[in-house]
């Protein structure tokens, strides 16, 4: 069997209607899932951008070792190249390179820019389109995101066109190579900037002449307007609807290609956005300097991606509950394709659930940022049940604990009364922690419940 994985970046599940939206476009990821096995608790595990991928194509949890620009680990080995060894043909077509490190094995691997073609003739200083206080600094980035935002020469010159044309490409040009094969197609839209042409942001904020934070601050809500993050959330659903428009082209080209009934498709993200939930804008603190400050909890609106698996024999249309997370993908792309699990691996296959084989492979799931700067800082980790989410705040972050079954938004923290489930949750959290051979500093730093917050050194925080 063949595999596609797209990996598109920034995609929250509650904005694509078969995960419930009623309002945001995305008529091809919707017919997909008709064709799939939808997965209702896939959240990430290791946060946010390059970490995810690492997970990926490690099938591990890297987040207990390993920090986003860490070299890969002497000895660690990856997809491509369980895959290749096998005797498959390998490619990676994306617009993103976050953790490069871990690409190693693919065969064919070509990196599409993020630049408007146009972008030489656009002047060094254009009109920002918010006051600068607004946008993600310092000026100068918010000068580059402003300039490239004029430089698009059409919707097909977006990065997602781009990536997806070429992810085309490449299945036309194997025709006649006789392996099965692994493409691994990953855009960093609908990431910000939230630049989509105008005509997608009409059909959701016709008319808006106010700030546009077409990539806003990293920052506690309260610098924007009401009408400001409406305005952010519409334009965040119109460049999702875009991605949702060449996802599309893809996937008809691989029915055109006639490789639909040998080739699986599994579409999925690395994390959400908070939009104003909770009382935050971005996934982490940043200063003016765009220098990270503080890594905030990963609540749902954050953590829960989409994850579509559209597997040959399997009937589509079906919805699982159990948990997954991103180490997962590995195991299973290994199984479809019939290669044996490496040892190492710490994620499990998904395919014995949508063969009805099974009916989950644990009943939780973990996220967090990188605990490798434990001994300056620790950031939140999270750990949640079908009943309870506990946060552990570490330095950054008061400990939370929240009961979905009555709180599903996670906006009302029962840890004060619920002190002894809290307690029992984080006893849970270490055994995750030392199931995976977390580091022994990792473990110790962490055993302390409610943990008092240390002082924060300067520049300690990472991700």
């Amino acid at each position: 069997m063949n595999v596609i994985l797209v990996i598109s970046d920034t995609v929250r599940a509650s904005y694509c209607g078969c995960y419930g939206s009623t309002w945001v476009d995305t008529p091809n990821i919707d017919a997909l899932a008709r064709e799939s096995v939808l997965m209702e608790n896939y959240y990430t595990a290791s946060f946010p951008t390059g970490p995810m991928r690492k997970d990926t194509q490690s099938g591990r949890f890297t987040f207990p070792y390993a920090a986003w620009r860490d070299e890969r680990p002497e000895g660690e080995t990856v997809l491509a190249e369980w895959l290749a060894a096998a005797g498959a043909a390998t490619a990676w077509i994306g617009d993103t390179t976050n953790s490069k490190q871990y690409l190693h094995g693919y065969e064919h691997l070509q990196y599409i820019g993020s630049e408007g073609a146009n972008l030489a003739s656009v002047p060094e200083r254009v009109e920002l389109p918010a006051d600068l206080r607004k946008l993600r600094g310092p000026e100068s980035w918010a000068m580059r995101i402003a300039r490239n935002a004029l430089a698009w020469d059409g919707e097909e010159d977006r990065s997602c066109a781009r990536t997806m044309r070429a992810a085309h490409r490449w299945l036309e040009n194997r025709a006649a190579d006789p392996r099965p094969f692994f493409l691994c197609v990953d855009t960093f839209d609908p990431h910000e900037p939230w630049d989509p042409p105008q005509y997608y942001i009409e059909r959701y904020d016709p008319g808006y002449t106010g700030q546009k934070l077409m990539e806003p601050a990293y920052e506690p809500a309260g610098y924007a307007t009401s009408r400001e993050i409406l305005h952010m959330r519409r334009r965040y659903a119109a460049k999702l609807t875009m991605v949702d428009r060449w996802l599309g082209y893809l996937l008809d080209g691989v029915r055109r290609m006639g490789l639909r009934e040998t080739t699986a498709i599994l579409f999925t993200s690395d994390h959400g956005f908070y939009h104003g939930e909770h009382g935050l804008i971005g996934k982490v603190e940043l200063g003016r300097d765009n220098k990270l400050t503080r890594r905030w909890p990963l609540y749902e609106t954050i953590a829960h991606p989409p994850l579509l698996l559209c597997v040959p024999g399997i009937e589509g249309g079906k919805r699982l509950d159990a948990f997954c997370q991103p180490p997962d993908l590995a195991p299973t792309i290994l199984e479809l394709m019939g290669v044996e699990k490496p040892d190492r691996i710490q994620g499990a296959s998904l395919a014995p659930l949508l063969r009805g084989e099974r009916e989950a492979n644990r009943h939780w799931a973990v996220s967090s940022c990188t605990c490798a700067t434990d001994a300056l800082v620790r950031a939140p980790s999270m750990y949640r049940t079908r009943e309870w989410l506990y946060v552990y705040g570490g330095d950054e972050w008061a400990s939370e604990l929240y009961n979905l079954e009555i709180d599903p938004a996670e906006t009302y923290d029962t840890i004060k009364s619920e002190r002894r489930k809290a307690q029992e949750l984080h006893d849970a959290y270490l055994g995750f922690l030392e199931s995976v051979a977390a580091p022994a500093n990792v473990l110790d730093a962490r055993r302390e419940f409610c943990p008092t917050p240390r002082a924060v050194p300067p520049g300690s925080v990472t991700i």
